[in-house]
């Protein structure tokens, strides 16, 4: 398992102590936690985002003028 070693200031820090406190967890235990939905809420967002960009067929106005038989 890897060590990851980060700086935040000190409210943050008391902010992570207590609700890791609050939920009977130790800091490592938190931080696991929390970086593991970010990065599933990430890769849900990415995947979401590269099939809504794939399912959508952009028409000119134009095209859809000519489509409905209204042409300028």
């Amino acid at each position: 398992m890897a060590t990851v070693s980060i700086r935040i200031d000190d409210e943050t820090k008391d902010r992570w102590n207590n609700l890791a406190k609050t939920h009977g967890l130790n800091q490592s235990e938190l931080f696991q936690q929390a970086i593991l939905e970010k990065l599933e809420e990430l890769e849900d967002f990415y995947v979401v985002k590269e099939r809504l960009s794939n399912s959508f067929k952009t028409i000119s106005n134009e095209d859809v003028w000519k489509e409905l038989g209204i042409e300028d």
